[in-house]
Formats: structure tokens, C-alpha cells, sequence
């Protein structure tokens, strides 16, 4: 029997090699870990960045009708407000804005903006003591042609607003309605954008457009006649709210769009009730275009009027009779609602007014015009505001079908918060975020 002494010197090769190769294990795993923390920290940092650049290129474009170094001195400022410097910066971050016109002939804000940061466990290798982030955004400012609406119906009179200032009988909208128009038309630019404007109330008006008469569209330059306009408006009669749509709708269709140019068309209703007259033309005889309607529930009957003018023809007290200024018609009214004819009752003018309304507003979208409609004081009609808008809102309410060109409704329900309102929706009109 032989025996075989143990290779002690062996083993404790063996055991060294294992050691060396559990320390190089060990220090390829904390490389590794802290390769993961400190990238962690990069995708925080990250974050913070897109945070802030997307706000500076935002609000970069929103000022654009301010001039450039105004859209530039804003665009930083909120960069500053929305990133929250960290322990771990190197130095302040740095940000270039810069304002272009794309190719769609549309400005365009782009904001880049890059910041070195410590490392904790990598920085035992010297190339990676700091890492390099950076992030960018581009906000584009849409070319915008666009037809204000306004109501100017008798209720908007700010005699009639919220006691104790008013009488209690109206929304007194007019009080606010040029101050709130003011700052939202200053959020546009005369040499970028077309505008034009509407108003209407037992007529609709065109107070403002270029083109000509017979042919008006958006123009520009626009913002001191709109400022103006607004400031002279008169409050009286009724809501012919399908009158100042329509004249709307001929504005934008005969928009002129420079060529190759990328815009927006928009439509901004107001209103601060329900609308309550409507058009028809009579076999009276003669044949005879009258504005027919009253208030929201008629106290003082039907009134008929002279589609031009708006000067009043007669008055059907009763309802289901024959106005006395048009023997021709005995037959009602030609309803879209319930159709084919319907008599002169109050509840029936005043629904087809509101279907009328809505269905003009359809046209706008078909022909790739978005509409804004804005509610003021108590006594509006959410759904029907919705309607003209084709608001979101109305996801789940059968019939509403959804387009590229939806529009919203707010309402100002005081009516002192009537120009935030109008500020909501010209954010909305101007800016979409590319990048």
C-alpha cells in the first residue's frame, strides 16, 4: 500500500487564484452597480430637463406675438421656474432658444438645454468624474386664421348683470367682454395671423374683415380694430346665434392662405344664453326674409323682423298663429327639428334656433375649422355650447362623433373670470408641442 502525501502548495495556489478572481469579480460588480445608480441619477436629471425645456419651448411661443427677445427672456424664465437645480450639478445648466420659421412657414420655438453632473461611484475612472445630459423641445406656433363671434344681445348689457352692480335680468357680460377681448387678441400677431369679427344679435354684423363686402375673410393687420371694435360694442335685442356663425363660416372659407403655408382656422364663439332667433323667407306675399324669435321663453310673444335692419315687423302674441306682417305664412315654420312644418310656438323657435346653430357649427368642421365656444354668467346652456364645439365632453352622449377639428366649451359663470377664460382658449389655439 503506498501512500500519497497532500499537495498543500497546490491548494494554495488554487485558493489565491480563486481570491484574485472574486476580488476582480467584486470590483467589475460595483462597477457595474454603481454604472446603474449613477445612470439612475442621469435619467432623473433627465427627466428634469425635459421637464423645463418643454415648458421654456412652450411658453417661448406663446410670447412670440411679443417679439423675439421677449419670447427668448420668457422661454428661459420658465426654464429657471421648472428645473430644480441638484446637489449633483456640476455648474448651471445651459440653454439655447432658438426661434425659426419651419417649413410649413410656421414659427417655431426650440429649446435645448444641457447640464454636467457628478458621478458617485464611476468617478474612480477619470474619463467618468461628470456626466454629460441634455434634453430639447420644439413648440410650434401655428400660423392662426380666425373669426371672433360675438354676442351682443341685450343681456350682455352690463345694466343687466349680477345685483348689486346689474338688475339680476341678464349675464352683464358687456362689462367685461372688450377687456377680456383685448388681452386675448394681443396673444396674436398682426404680420403672422388673419383675424376678423363677428357680431350678432337679433342680426349678425361683420365689424371686422378685409376682403370686401361681398367677399370678407380674415385680414391682417387686425389686433387695434378688433381692440377698438370691442370697446364700441352696443348691447341690444336678441340671440341670433346661427346668424353669427354662418357669417363666421363665409370669413374663413374665403380665407386666403399663402401658399405652402401651414395654418390653423379657428372660430371663438360667446355667448351668454341660449339662441333664440332664426331666418326664414315667407311667401308673405312677397316674398319676404324675416328673423323670427324672442327671448328664452318669449314673455311678449314671437317677434318678426327685417332680416337687414333687424327693425321690427310685428309681433305674434299668441302661439300657433299666423304673424300679422306675413299673411302668406300659415303653414309655420320649415323645422329641421321635427319637420317638415311646424306653427309659430316659442319652445319650437327656440329649439330650431339651437339645431341650427349646432349645425352650422358641423359645416365649420367639415370644411377643417375648429370652434371654441365660451359660456358667460349663469343662465347658458353647457350642452349646447358643447355641441357647437363638438366638445370631448361629449364622448358618451349618443350621436357625438368625434373629428380631427373638436373644439371645447368653458363658461365664465362669474362673469368677472371672462378674460382667464378667453386666455384659456388662446393657449389652446396657439401652441401644439413637435418634439
Amino acid at each position: 500500500m503506498k501512500f500519497v502525501m497532500p499537495n498543500r502548495a497546490g491548494r494554495v495556489r488554487d485558493s489565491g487564484q480563486v481570491m484574485v478572481l472574486f476580488v476582480l469579480l467584486m470590483v467589475v460588480l460595483v462597477l457595474f452597480i454603481g454604472l446603474g445608480i449613477d445612470l439612475g441619477f442621469s435619467y432623473i436629471t433627465r427627466a428634469n430637463l425635459s421637464k423645463a425645456v418643454d415648458a421654456a419651448a412652450l411658453m417661448g411661443a406663446m410670447n412670440l406675438s411679443q417679439g423675439t427677445n421677449t419670447a427668448q427672456a420668457v422661454a428661459l424664465s420658465a426654464f429657471d421656474l421648472n428645473y430644480g437645480v441638484s446637489s449633483r450639478d456640476v455648474d448651471d445648466p445651459h440653454v439655447d432658444v432658438q426661434i425659426f420659421n419651419d417649413a410649413n412657414g410656421n414659427q417655431a420655438v426650440h429649446v435645448t438645454a444641457t447640464v454636467s453632473i457628478n458621478t458617485f461611484f464611476i468617478r474612480v475612472l477619470p474619463q467618468w468624474t461628470t456626466l454629460a445630459v441634455a434634453s430639447d423641445a420644439e413648440a410650434t406656433r401655428a400660423n392662426v386664421i380666425m373669426t371672433l363671434v360675438l354676442d351682443t344681445s341685450g343681456s350682455m348689457d352690463p345694466s343687466r348683470g349680477p345685483r348689486p352692480g346689474g338688475d339680476g335680468s341678464g349675464s352683464g357680460g358687456g362689462l367685461y367682454l372688450p377687456g377680456a377681448v383685448t388681452a386675448f387678441i394681443n396673444n396674436f400677431d398682426d404680420t403672422h395671423d388673419q383675424a376678423a369679427m363677428v357680431t350678432f344679435a337679433t342680426i349678425p354684423k361683420n365689424v371686422f374683415f378685409g376682403g370686401s363686402p361681398a367677399r370678407p375673410q380674415p385680414t391682417q393687420p387686425f389686433k387695434s380694430q378688433i381692440i377698438a371694435a370691442a370697446n364700441a360694442l352696443i348691447w341690444t335685442n336678441y340671440t341670433f346665434s346661427q346668424g353669427g356663425l354662418a357669417n363666421a363660416l363665409v370669413m374663413e372659407n374665403n380665407a386666403t392662405i399663402p401658399v405652402n403655408e401651414s395654418v390653423v382656422k379657428v372660430v371663438v364663439f360667446c355667448t351668454d344664453g341660449l339662441a333664440n332667433i332664426i331666418q326664414d323667407t315667407f311667401d308673405c306675399p312677397p316674398a319676404t326674409t324675416m328673423n323670427y324669435g324672442g327671448r328664452d321663453d318669449c314673455p311678449a310673444g314671437i317677434h318678426f323682423f327685417d332680416s337687414s335692419t333687424g327693425s321690427n315687423l310685428c309681433t305674434l302674441v299668441s302661439d300657433g298663429g299666423v304673424p300679422p306682417c306675413c299673411a302668406g305664412a300659415i303653414n309655420g315654420f320649415p323645422s329641421a327639428v321635427s319637420g317638415p312644418n311646424q306653427p309659430f310656438v316659442c319652445a319650437a323657435v327656440n329649439a330650431e334656433a339651437r339645431f341650427r346653430a349646432v349645425q352650422v357649427a358641423k359645416q365649420m368642421r367639415d370644411a377643417g375649422i375648429i370652434v371654441y365656444s365660451i359660456g358667460v354668467g349663469t343662465g347658458i346652456d353647457l350642452n349646447f355650447l358643447q355641441q357647437v364645439a363638438n366638445d370631448p365632453a361629449l364622448a358618451r352622449t349618443p350621436g357625438y362623433v368625434p373629428t380631427s377639428f373638436d373644439g371645447q366649451a368653458v363658461v365664465a359663470n362669474d362673469v368677472s373670470q371672462l378674460g382667464a377664460v378667453f386666455q384659456a382658449i388662446a393657449s389652446k389655439i396657439l401652441l401644439r408641442l413637435t418634439k
